[in-house]
């Protein structure tokens, strides 16, 4: 959350027509509670999480969960705090604030029954049981402190705020920072006791980002491009530390890819990662600044800026507005001249030791040529949309919420195709419908806002098991690589043709397919269909009509292998490979050698179904309890159904031979 936020959490604990009591005013000589830096923080983090009870004489019972073990004594000052915000006690009068453990002592059941309001705090260890979530009107998660929590309260205490001690709040315990900020000692001397006697296991020099949010830990689904910003943290470490030059450091990288994908997020989690700032230009905002010459002007202020701020990265987003310097267009000079510019930046004639430049764009292909040469922005990572597992852990860290598995089924469909700022959104509506109802979020505040889905008869959902069942046993038996995943669903969007089940699998390694693994890549799309006409007698129409469905991919293959390879009836290759579908038309006989092959690999797919019978039923009924099979549960199944072999190496004794 930004500092903004915050400030509007803290305020909105008294209503609008009554001045707030900010809880750092609040320890004056008659106050109970005294307000330190570290109950500052406990005292934001409990504003955060029990937002829907910010209001004048709200009625509530909560159990809030910590996320440290030891901080219950600070969260039990704070609570009490902000309790006497939300209401008025009379004088003597204690808010009733308490350790969910010590719940069953006598003198507590007597108070909370008595009390219009009550905070339980609840310790990593302590395990919650249906009884607490009968009693309390809420459980809630309390959120960790964050840089812009300890940047608040290093403000309101007027202490300068630097990276060294930003970072030493958010990593010291809370029982040190309660010893460290006692009461009567300014929080100058406090910090200074706590750089003096650090924790043995303090990292010596731990970066801490300048903006808030995700790091890298945090980017599912992005795939080598995470990789790649591990390296660059360790190598801005490196760099620091004084083990490499800057030479060594990779400098310069394109990020490509549809809208939403999560450019923007990603740019974000890096620089949290390597504990950096990030200066954000674009095209756009440096053209708004007025003719070429300003143009220019704001672009070297830009690199100017993160060259004063290094080591830094700065993110050029909308790198492919830049166009081509040879596009043909009337603004051609002017382009030049900014593209020029750009090259020059990059280049790095005016100096950019410890920038990091990162441009992003929608079409690579737009790009001039120049920017992507060696030294420049030469390496490239296209980042795509989010698959099934990759949009669950979306949703999990802009929600903090876990699906069960007839929500997560729901989910992965109705989610298809979405990016990152899609699920994003999702998140932010659930959290807004949970607030207007006064409830936990929960997945059913999720569910309520994905697009109308219906759920499928068992019949349908037998035969979408039987159908990928039938590929992912064609895959393990050919051994045309290795299955990693096998999903149905149960539900389908109203209105939308979209994939209700698949097999996840790894191709053979890097290397040249010969015929066979042509042939093998066609049984492989024919296995579904197969296991159909086995179990069903017939199979259905969703293996054809599509480009990417089983029939039309297996005659392509079967086409190309025939006509553009070389690696059928004939060395001869019959035309280009885009021109094959018409000598299919209009050619009998090459039709004709098309439906041979397509048949014969047919014929050995069934061959095989049939004889692995009892493990396709297996992985059937596994499917239909569970949806979603990983690899390792279809290669046990397989191998726990298959038929022994009778050893000709040794011939059986006779009866009666010893």
């Amino acid at each position: 959350m930004d500092i903004v936020e915050f400030l509007e959490i803290v305020n909105s604990v008294q209503p609008s027509r009554s001045k707030p009591r900010p809880p750092w005013k609040l320890s004056q000589p008659d106050d109970e509670d005294f307000i330190t830096l570290p109950v500052y923080l406990a005292f934001c983090l409990i504003a955060a999480a029990a937002r829907p009870w910010n209001k004048k004489n709200a009625k509530f019972k909560v159990i809030l969960c910590l996320s440290e073990e030891g901080s219950v004594p600070i969260f039990t000052t704070a609570a009490r705090v902000f309790l006497k915000c939300v209401a008025d006690y009379k004088l003597g009068t204690r808010p009733f604030v308490s350790d969910w453990s010590d719940r069953h002592s006598f003198r507590n059941q007597f108070e909370v029954q008595r009390s219009d309001r009550a905070i339980f705090l609840k310790e990593p260890k302590t395990e919650l049981d249906d009884e607490a979530r009968l009693f309390a009107d809420a459980v809630v998660d309390v959120p960790a402190r964050t840089r812009s929590h300890v940047e608040a309260a290093f403000k309101r205490l007027g202490l300068p705020i630097t990276d060294r001690d930003v970072g030493l709040l958010l990593l010291e315990p809370w029982s040190r920072l309660d010893k460290a900020f006692q009461e009567g000692r300014s929080p100058t001397l406090a910090l200074q006791r706590l750089r003096q006697y650090p924790r043995p296991d303090t990292p010596a020099a731990a970066p801490v980002a300048k903006i808030g949010g995700p790091t890298l830990a945090d980017m599912h689904g992005y795939g080598p491009v995470v990789d790649w910003g591990n390296d660059l943290a360790q190598d801005i470490d490196d760099y620091r530390a004084g083990r490499i030059q800057w030479a060594d450091v990779d400098d310069g990288v394109l990020l490509s890819g549809p809208t939403g994908t999560g450019k923007t997020t990603f740019m974000r989690a890096l620089a949290n990662s390597c504990g950096v700032s990030i200066i954000v230009g674009s095209f756009s905002t440096w053209q708004s600044a007025g003719s070429l010459d300003h143009f220019l002007r704001a672009m070297r202020k830009a690199f100017a800026e993160a060259k004063k701020n290094a080591p830094s990265i700065l993110f050029v987003d909308e790198a492919d507005t830049y166009g081509s310097r040879n596009s043909g267009d009337h603004n051609d000079s002017y382009w030049t001249a900014a593209i020029a510019g750009f090259l020059e930046l990059l280049d790095g004639f005016h100096g950019r030791e410890g920038v990091v430049v990162v441009a992003a764009c929608n079409h690579v292909n737009r790009l001039d040529p120049a920017i992507r040469r060696a030294g420049r922005l030469d390496r490239h990572f296209e980042i795509a949309l989010p698959d099934t597992q990759s949009r669950l852990s979306i949703l999990k860290f802009h929600s903090g919420i876990e699906l069960d598995p007839s929500q997560g089924d729901m989910f992965c469909m109705a989610t298809e195709g979405f990016s990152g700022a899609d699920i994003e959104q999702l998140a932010r509506d659930a959290r807004r419908a949970a607030r207007r109802h006064r409830e936990v979020l929960s997945g059913i505040h999720v569910i309520a806002q994905l697009r109308t889905l219906r759920e499928l008869s068992d019949d349908f959902v037998r035969n979408l098991a039987v159908h990928e069942a039938g590929h992912a046993l064609v895959v393990m038996e050919i051994g045309h690589g290795e299955v990693t995943e096998v999903r149905i669903s149960r539900y389908r969007i109203e209105g939308k043709s979209s994939e209700l089940g698949f097999v996840q699998y790894g191709e053979m390694g890097a290397r040249a397919k010969t015929r066979a693994d042509y042939l093998n890549a066609i049984a492989v799309c024919l296995g579904g269909i197969a296991a159909e006409k086995e179990v069903f007698g017939c199979f259905s129409d969703g293996a054809s009509g599509s480009e990417d469905a089983d029939l039309n991919r297996a005659t392509e293959i079967a086409t190309m292998l025939e006509g553009a390879r070389g690696m059928g009836h004939t060395l001869l290759v019959e035309d280009p490979v885009d021109q094959l579908e018409r000598l299919r038309t209009y050619n009998p006989e090459f039709r004709r050698r098309v439906h041979d092959l397509l048949q014969s690999e047919f014929d050995r797919v069934k061959s095989i179904i049939r004889s692995r019978r009892t493990a396709l039923d297996a992985i059937v009924e596994r499917l239909m309890e569970t949806r979603m099979l990983s690899g390792d549960e279809v290669a046990e199944i397989v191998q726990r159904h298959r038929m022994p072999t009778v050893s000709l190496a040794k011939l059986p004794r006779r009866m009666g031979e010893g």
